[in-house]
């Protein structure tokens, strides 16, 4: 979720209050933004520099020139393909307005409704599409789920905002050494089932000065019963499915 590998991310969008939020939210996760308030601004940093743009992060509603016109402007300019851009739109957005969209460059889209660790999965993923192209097949999803921790004998509670089948992203202000071994207790949204999994931090944001609102751990599971590891295969399978479908809508 947090990377080493930073972006530089242009947003625009004309209302302070999200660019600020998302901003905090795509900093902590190691990324540079830089702003646009409306398409004709966005229009400008893009003749200015497009290669130094990895993603546009582009809301729909804008004043001046509005996304649909900065699209358009894009495809019809020649900057089409020079780095993906992520809509943001309505919760519920007509099919043949999508698809229209889709048609005419965008590349992924999203509501600004969504949690923090929605918002980085979704622009990451479109970063480092060509990376996960190539290395090895790995579904890991955004998640929201209550954890039980234990270091020894001290007993915690935190956050996991990803899950894969290998291991998780643990949310917590807890502070730990790198290779410390934490027991954990969880169950999956939709199952009664409690998981019982021990996993080793492997990575920490505090790699990565400054970082606050996604703080936490990386964690690799290092033991799973062969129960647990089905009944995680089965959810993280299933979420991706709904995750491939909403993104794909």
């Amino acid at each position: 979720m947090i990377t080493k590998d930073s972006k530089n991310i242009l947003l625009a969008d004309d209302s302070l209050f999200f660019r600020t939020k998302l901003s905090d939210v795509l900093n902590e996760a190691g990324h540079n933004v830089m702003f646009a308030k409306d398409g004709s601004e966005a229009i400008k940093e893009i003749k200015r520099d497009p290669e130094g743009i990895d993603i546009l992060i582009l809301d729909m509603q804008m004043p001046n020139v509005d996304g649909l016109g900065v699209l358009k402007w894009i495809k019809d300019n020649g900057y089409g393909g020079k780095f993906p851009v992520l809509v943001i739109t309505g919760a519920y957005e007509p099919t043949q307005v999508i698809e229209t969209l889709k048609n005419i460059g965008a590349a992924g889209f999203m509501t600004k409704d969504l949690a923090p660790e929605q918002i980085v999965f979704r622009v990451n993923r479109l970063l480092f599409k060509d990376k996960a192209a190539t290395g090895p097949p790995r579904k890991r999803v955004p998640a929201s789920i209550p954890v039980d921790f234990k270091s020894g004998d001290s007993a915690f509670t935190g956050t996991i905002l990803t899950i894969s089948e290998g291991g998780v992203f643990l949310f917590t202000d807890v502070k730990f050494h790198m290779g410390t071994m934490l027991q954990m207790r969880f169950s999956l949204p939709g199952t009664e089932k409690i998981l019982n999994v021990k996993g080793t931090i492997k990575w920490s944001p505090e790699e990565i000065e400054g970082k606050r609102i996604l703080g936490g751990y990386g964690i690799m599971f290092s033991s799973l019963s062969q129960d647990d590891q089905n009944t995680l295969k089965e959810f993280v399978s299933s979420e991706s499915i709904k995750l491939e479908r909403i993104l794909n809508e």
